[in-house]
């Protein structure tokens, strides 16, 4: 019977200890404000080159609404030409009906495509792609329209420059040494 009650007390107290009180639940983790050249920027929605950064203030906020400000200051701030995705779409598109599908980097984009800006100087191609294009996709979507957006990132970068070459492997001959 001992052995019982300690079991079932254990069991309450490991229970009780783990709910999620309602203070957890109402306090919410406050977002972060992010501003390039004092110009407030979304958070994940301004690239540009990283080496262009001269220093970055972080500063905590004790307001209601925001945890904190971050202040980045760029060695050029009248350098940049920043980009919406529509102004890419109307340079790189021909077409412009129909539905668009942006992807930077390979990656697609989720959030609200109206808040996303690219240094121009920063973008290394812009991929466009039909979906009457791609076998699977002419029939259902035939209206579709995939911009890829690489920016010139260190990886990209590397890409770029590799270079691939096929084919059978000849050595030449050695051209340095005379006696042969």
């Amino acid at each position: 019977m001992k052995f019982t009650t300690s079991i079932f007390l254990v069991f309450l107290a490991l229970t009780s200890y783990g709910q999620v009180t309602k203070a957890t639940i109402t306090n919410p983790k406050k977002e972060v404000l992010f501003f390039l050249d004092s110009v407030r920027i979304g958070k994940n929605q301004l690239y540009f080159d990283p080496n262009e950064i001269a220093n970055i203030d972080v500063v905590k906020d004790t307001t209601k609404q925001y945890d904190g400000r971050i202040y980045i200051k760029s060695k050029n701030p009248k350098d940049y030409n920043f980009l919406t995705l529509k102004n890419i779409e109307k340079t790189y598109s021909k077409a412009v009906s129909g539905s668009t599908l942006f992807m930077i980097d390979n990656v697609i984009l989720k959030d609200n495509i109206s808040t996303y800006k690219i240094d121009s100087i920063y973008i290394l191609n812009v991929e466009v792609l039909k979906s009457t294009e791609i076998e699977y996709l002419k029939d259902t979507l035939p209206l579709l329209k995939i911009i890829n957006i690489r920016l010139k990132t260190k990886e990209n970068l590397d890409k770029a420059n590799t270079i691939h070459l096929r084919g059978t492997d000849y050595s030449l001959p050695n051209l340095y040494n005379r006696n042969e």
